[in-house]
Order: C-alpha cells, then sequence, then structure tokens
C-alpha cells in the first residue's frame, strides 16, 4: 500500500505550487499545445521569418526547390541577421553550380554589383532563379 502521509507534507505542497506557478508563467500549457499542433517548419517560420529577419522560409523552400545545399551557397543577409547554413549544411558539396542567396535586400532596383560575403559579386554573370518579397536566388551562368 502506497503511503500518501508521506507524499503530502508542506514541502512537497510548495514544490508543486512553485512548479505550478512558473509552469503558468511561462504559458507552458499553450506551448506544449502549441508544439503538438505546429510542424516543426512553421514553427522555425513563425520565429525566423519568411523574408524577414533570419529568412528561414525563403531559406528552406530554396533547398527543397533546388537542392541548394548540395552545392556551394554564397550567402548575404543585409539586415544583419546570422545565416542559416548550419540547419542545412552538407558536408560534401558539388562545386560545379554556384548559387549566391540575397536576403533581404530592400532596394528597388538592384544594382550590377553586390557585395556578398565580402566580395563583389557582378549580377551580369549570374542568372535570376527565383525572387520573392526583398529575397533573390541567383546561379552563376554555365
Amino acid at each position: 500500500m502506497i503511503n500518501y502521509k508521506k507524499f503530502v507534507n508542506k514541502e512537497n505542497l510548495i514544490l508543486i505550487f512553485i512548479l505550478l506557478f512558473f509552469i503558468h508563467l511561462f504559458d507552458g500549457f499553450e506551448n506544449t499545445f502549441k508544439i503538438t499542433k505546429r510542424s516543426y517548419d512553421s514553427r522555425m517560420q513563425i520565429t525566423h521569418g519568411y523574408c524577414e529577419n533570419e529568412s528561414y522560409g525563403f531559406y528552406n523552400e530554396m533547398v527543397e526547390k533546388f537542392k541548394i545545399n548540395n552545392y556551394q551557397v554564397t550567402q548575404e543577409n543585409y539586415e544583419g541577421y546570422p545565416l542559416f547554413r548550419g540547419f542545412f549544411y552538407k558536408k560534401d558539396t558539388t562545386p560545379n553550380k554556384e548559387f549566391y542567396l540575397l536576403l533581404n535586400y530592400h532596394k528597388s532596383i538592384i544594382p550590377d554589383t553586390v557585395t556578398v560575403e565580402g566580395k563583389k559579386v557582378n549580377l551580369n554573370e549570374l542568372d535570376l532563379l527565383f525572387n520573392k518579397k526583398n529575397c533573390y536566388l541567383f546561379k552563376l551562368k554555365n
């Protein structure tokens, strides 16, 4: 038989109330519900944006459409956010195609030359494969 008097004492009750307080304070029940009902990709896109902030949604779509994580990708986020290379990293990449990602580029007219990862890139030597809002994917012409 379980002795309930051993479990129900002041210290245990206080710990239970403190635990429930913190769960309520940080919306633990609601957050658990959201995690179970939303997919990983939708949670990442809500947190990191489609074509804003880190541009997770655009990067993820380019990985799915063009398999850019199989090739060398040079990218720049013009709002200064970190890049999502690590989430889509493949150790062995093929150097025969080269892609350029411009994320959060807010100028309405793209000049002939832009700076990507600290080096000047002539956009006349690239083909625009895809663009949505202020995010662009270019591929080096063959």
